[in-house]
């Protein structure tokens, strides 16, 4: 059974961010980065588990988990955690691989 993806309203503001930055240094890129991307975050609604918990996971209850994208200084990081009872994925961050990572905090079902 498939998971339902949903952006935070933070996720969709970091990806906003990030297709600036790309297209800002590589203008013919942007539209195809993010068209590479977009998949690869919707692929979360068939076996979220596959991926890693993250390093900034705070809550083993919650584990927030990430989802890699691209390759050696290109990488970007979906982070995410999953609500099986609700049978959804909700990306929370998404972030340049190279930005330090940080402590995120817990996360409820009233933070989405």
């Amino acid at each position: 059974m498939a998971f339902r993806v949903e952006l935070t309203k933070s996720a969709e503001a970091d990806l906003e961010a990030l297709y600036l930055w790309v297209k800002g240094r590589a203008p013919h890129q942007g539209a195809a980065w993010f068209s590479g991307l977009e998949p690869a975050i919707l692929s979360l609604g068939q076996h979220p588990a596959r991926c890693p918990v993250a390093s900034e996971s705070a809550d083993p209850k919650r584990p927030v988990r990430v989802l890699l994208y691209g390759r050696a200084r290109q990488m970007y990081r979906v982070l995410f955690w999953i609500d099986g009872a609700d049978r959804a994925v909700y990306v929370l961050h998404v972030r340049r691989g190279a930005r330090e990572a940080r402590r995120l905090p817990i996360v409820s079902s009233e933070s989405e």
